[in-house]
């Protein structure tokens, strides 16, 4: 529980000294008329130092808090100030923020920013009704932010004394990384990359749903062959499937950045996380497939499932909270999203730097294993330090 406090601003500090001035003036010269000016001074503090008491009581303050936010959004918190009293209002209040961004995913371990404090002015509530004001800003950096606890204060009416309620708690609000846009050269190569997916895949047999018969074609296997039309058509014709054309997409991010990193090597950081988002985003409104992604904080992560706005929301909130890394965690990354993920599905690598997956001194586990180092030769790497992300990503 918050104590009130009541504190004597400067400009009390000063009329306090008047005051002291006067009335010693006047006992140092036993002068009435000026120890009646004294007493008539020091009225004000005295009406001051309760009316400050007074104007905050029966007071009660809610915050309205946006369901969303993504960093560079415009943030508009709306605040309402209820006046809890039947007979008598209250005059100039003050209500005070306070928003920190809180650094590291850990909560034990994490630590807060220096405070940015916006602030609502109420000229007057009058008693038993609610006044309503907001304030606006913009978050330009993703991340846990801590809003509130929220300040009442008031000088009411003179300003020499300022008192100061605190009330609430605060409020964690996660702030979702920015969402930029693909561009038709990014589907080009997605296509591109699916295609060849396609013809590296294929196996004999049926895949698919049944959907109708054709002709018979060299090259097609006898199990396909549909005996019941042949006969009645008088020759041979194959049963035909519909291919899925949905495949499980896992994203991969790799968020390296030196031991002294400059603003570019941030600002690329920001960049890979923001074309992650987008690229999941895409995925999971298409539906269809699974998605997945690959992240490194204290320990390799890969979580995902079938594609819904449930599960981008999920992914958008581990992605707000994600740190870049000093030291090189993307071969074990690799390797335990390969191990977690089922064979078949597309793999997209996000890194800030360009990487070369047949190096086998650095990727000693992938080429160790036929398996992981076949899947690792179609993984698609896109290096956002690279001019080429301006033909597949456009920020907003």
């Amino acid at each position: 529980m918050f104590r009130p406090l009541t504190t004597i601003r400067r400009v009390g500090w000063f009329y306090l000294l008047i005051v002291a001035i006067v009335f010693g003036g006047a006992m140092f010269k036993e002068v009435n008329l000026l120890l009646i000016l004294a007493g008539m001074l020091l009225g004000p503090v005295l009406l001051n130092w309760q009316a400050v008491k007074v104007n905050l009581r029966g007071l009660s303050v809610v915050r309205k808090l946006p369901p969303t936010l993504c960093a560079g959004d415009t943030l508009s918190v709306g605040v309402h100030l209820t006046n809890l009293r039947r007979r008598m209002g209250c005059w100039a209040v003050v209500v005070e923020e306070q928003i920190r961004r809180i650094d590291g995913d850990n909560h034990e371990n994490s630590r807060c920013t220096e405070a940015i404090r916006p602030a609502v002015f109420f000229p007057c509530v009058p008693a038993a009704q609610t006044r309503k004001g907001a304030y606006r800003g913009q978050l330009v950096q993703r991340g846990r932010y801590q809003i509130g606890p929220l300040r009442l204060s008031t000088q009411f009416p003179f300003g020499l004394f300022s008192r100061t309620i605190t009330v609430g708690q605060a409020e964690t609000v996660l702030v979702l990384p920015r969402l930029g846009r693909l561009t038709r050269g990014w589907a080009a190569r997605r296509r591109a990359a699916f295609a060849g997916a396609d013809r590296r895949d294929r196996r004999p047999g049926p895949e698919g749903d049944f959907y109708g018969v054709r002709e018979w074609r060299g090259g097609d296997g006898q199990r396909l062959v549909h005996w019941r039309s042949s006969a009645r058509l008088g020759k041979l014709v194959v049963r035909q499937f519909e291919q899925p054309r949905n495949r499980d997409v896992t994203v991969v991010l790799d968020l390296w950045q030196p031991e002294q990193p400059e603003d570019r090597h941030i600002e690329n950081v920001e960049l890979a996380v923001s074309f992650a988002a987008t690229v999941l985003a895409d995925l999971c409104r298409k539906g269809g497939s699974n998605v997945y992604l690959a992240v490194h904080n204290a320990a390799p992560e890969c979580f995902g499932g079938p594609a819904s706005p449930m599960l981008l929301q999920g992914l958008m909130q581990r992605l707000a909270t994600v740190e870049s890394r000093l030291d090189d965690c993307l071969p074990a990354l690799l390797e335990h999203a390969m191990r977690r993920v089922a064979a078949g599905a597309e793999f997209v690598l996000v890194s800030t730097r360009p990487n070369d997956l047949i190096d086998t001194a650095r990727f000693a586990t992938l080429g160790s294993d036929p398996v992981l180092r076949d899947r690792a030769r179609h993984i698609r790497c896109v290096d956002t330090s690279s001019e080429e992300l301006a033909d597949y990503f456009q920020t907003e």
